[in-house]
């Protein structure tokens, strides 16, 4: 059973790729991805479920391994894959006819997606992490064509950008597993594997501290770097700000989490290794420096999918923030906000595409009156900004409530209260901001025209969504968070 599980989410994308490269009709290829990444989602649910009952699940060579934390955000990843293919049905459709994108690239569009979703399953099924490592790097190359999709020159630039520094901190993560590896070499028993997340775990106490150590600190910058971790997160605005939309928010939901699940992974090791909190510090500190380093460029922004990007490297700082903690409620608070963010910053690129695609620009001060040019898009965009910066009723307000609970209680009141100083400065920018793009008047003629009906429908659901996780959380999500949080535990 579990083979057919792995085999349904690691080949689906791969077929849908196959697919888009032989059939380039543009209905065709639009049900090609949504019927790929609909079936990974529906996957992802049925390994869930199983999960519950077994608690893990292996491969009969242990190549491929899934528990609750992995479960957990394979979930996440393919809802957004889903979320995302679903929604660029209308916004390809409305790219093409203003004439932004040339229809016979539509094939290479939804290729690229569906290798981007097969790359993401790669690392969050891989047990062995010589192959979570190559996925991680196949994530970079696949999305870097798609940054570069629109082949201006400031997307080319990004795209490069992206690539080099992605490349340069993923092989700092290669010789902190290096690294790792050596120092299991001769603990591992000979049935397993010194590359085996499975088999690491249960000689983690023989394992050499001071190399692990070492290896944890190249892996938190290099796996730090492709979730955009400060200070390693340069390439991210330029990324975000020229990818389309789509793009820019599966990324930001997906790629950001799976990057984050690598780093999980290996706290979990080093932590039940080294212990006295090593791990943990770390993660406060460049959790905090992450939440810090935004808040200026989000008070002096000019570009509404830069600021969205620099909203990516604070809460990418609250979730690892989270962790450093190490409390169970933390763990449940960090978790929780993996999906409020996702769903959040989904809803926020995707509601962003609609503002440029109506003004044909991104700056911010070029964009005025929204609510009487686009009233549906604009009022999404300020209630999915109260969202985004935590204020109830929303999904988001619960987990950062959690965080900083988990941070008082814990005794990191320092800490905390930096952390409650950071979201509450970046609330004033981003009202300040989004206030003077919604309200008023328009200051020039503007043409163009909101989303279609069903593409609004969606991101309405995202926002119901974000509502009802802040006033409610269903049981079986719960149950799922806090299987996640006993292998965070260890």
């Amino acid at each position: 059973m579990s083979m057919i599980l792995f085999s349904l989410l690691l080949g689906t994308p791969i077929a849908g790729s196959i697919l888009c490269a032989l059939f380039h009709k543009r209905r065709v290829l639009e049900i090609i991805t949504v019927t790929s990444s609909g079936l990974t989602f529906l996957s992802a649910f049925w390994l869930a479920a199983k999960v519950m009952q077994e608690t893990t699940l292996h491969s009969p060579q242990g190549w491929w391994y899934a528990d609750g934390l992995s479960a957990y955000i394979i979930i996440i990843v393919s809802g957004s894959a889903f979320v995302v293919a679903l929604y660029s049905i209308g916004y390809l459709r409305r790219q093409i006819y203003k004439r932004k994108v040339d229809a016979p690239k539509l094939w290479l569009y939804y290729l690229l997606l569906n290798i981007f979703l097969f790359t993401m399953m790669l690392v969050l099924l891989s047990n062995n992490l010589g192959f979570l490592w190559i996925g991680s790097e196949a994530t970079t190359l696949a999305t870097a064509f798609l940054v570069a999709f629109y082949e201006r020159e400031s997307s080319i630039e990004a795209a490069w950008k992206y690539v080099v520094i992605c490349s340069v901190g993923i092989t700092l993560a290669l010789f902190g597993i290096i690294l790792t590896y050596f120092s299991a070499l001769h603990v591992v028993p000979a049935s397993g594997n010194a590359l085996h997340w499975s088999s690491l775990m249960l000689v983690a106490k023989e394992l050499d501290p001071a190399v692990l150590k070492l290896a944890f600190i190249f892996i938190l910058i290099g796996f730090g770097t492709k979730a955009g971790l400060a200070p390693m997160h340069t390439w991210k605005p330029d990324a975000y700000g020229e990818a389309p939309a789509p793009i820019s928010a599966l990324m930001a939901a997906g790629l950001v989490n799976v990057a984050l699940y690598s780093l999980m992974r290996f706290y979990i090791l080093v932590d039940k290794a080294v212990g006295g909190g090593f791990a943990s510090t770390l993660f406060i500190i460049f959790g905090l420096m992450s939440m810090g380093v935004a808040v200026p460029f989000i008070l002096l922004q000019r570009d509404f999918k830069r600021l969205l990007a620099y909203s990516s490297v604070e809460h990418v700082g609250i979730i690892v923030f989270a962790l450093g903690i190490g409390t169970p409620l933390a763990y449940f608070g960090a978790l929780l906000h993996l999906l409020n963010n996702a769903i959040a910053k989904i809803l926020l690129f995707l509601t962003a595409g609609n503002v440029r695609m109506a003004y044909g620009s991104r700056i911010m001060h070029k964009v005025t009156g929204a609510i009487k040019v686009i009233p549906a898009s604009a009022t999404l965009l300020i209630v999915g900004v109260f969202a985004i910066t935590g204020w109830p009723p929303f999904g988001i307000f619960v987990s950062e409530f959690t965080i900083v609970s988990a941070g008082f209680t814990s005794g990191n009141i320092v800490p905390a209260i930096l952390f409650i100083g950071f979201i509450t400065t970046i609330f004033v920018g981003f009202i300040y901001y989004t206030s003077r793009m919604v309200l008023g008047e328009p200051h020039r003629p503007v043409k163009g025209s909101d989303a279609d009906s069903a593409s609004l429908l969606l991101l309405g659901l995202l926002l119901g969504a974000l509502l009802m996780l802040g006033v409610f959380i269903p049981s079986q999500l719960q149950q799922c968070i806090q299987n996640a949080v006993n292998v965070l535990k260890g």
